[in-house]
């Protein structure tokens, strides 16, 4: 197993991805006892502007808060996409809203309809667990009972179900 992931989680404000990236590196940290940093980024607008985490998990030092070299990106909208796909090496794995996203790269690019996924289990605001399954499925980096217990630190008690089952959907 990889003992170091960098990666990357970006849409727009709204879409959780920053709650997932804080939930990410606290599975890490927190139930692993890995090393872990996660430095965000989001413009001024709390809805609909670029909004990315960067996660880091290493089981020796990390020397850079930030993903340098970033193993995954999720990327959740068109911009998002495109600010990565020409910066990341060309074994970096993309994986994209295809219900939102057209992949300019081709290979290392996997397509999943998050959008429509998210509505179809009850809730858009699904759309981070469904991200984070897509992480796990992917990159193995955390167990998915770590993940579970940090997103339980982060989400109220009454949506844990519903975003439970969220991020299980892709191991299915």
């Amino acid at each position: 197993m990889k003992k170091k992931w960098q990666i990357v989680l970006a849409g727009e404000g709204g879409q959780g991805m920053i709650v997932a990236g804080v939930a990410l590196a606290e599975a890490a940290a927190v139930f692993e006892g890995k090393n872990a940093t996660q430095a965000q980024s989001y413009g001024i607008a709390s809805r609909g502007g670029f909004s990315s985490a960067e996660v880091v998990i290493n089981e020796g030092e990390i020397f850079y808060p930030k993903a340098e070299e970033p193993d995954f990106v999720l990327a959740l909208t068109q911009d998002a996409y495109n600010r990565f796909y020409n910066w990341v090496s060309p074994e970096c794995l993309i994986v994209y809203d295809s219900d939102r996203v057209t992949s300019k790269r081709g290979a290392n690019d996997l397509g999943y309809p998050l959008s429509v996924t998210s509505v179809r289990l009850g809730s858009e605001k699904l759309i981070n667990s469904l991200s984070l399954g897509l992480v796990l499925k992917h990159t193995r980096c955390v167990k998915p009972e770590s993940l579970e217990k940090a997103l339980a630190k982060q989400l109220p008690e009454k949506a844990m179900g519903a975003n439970v089952k969220a991020l299980g959907y892709w191991q299915e």
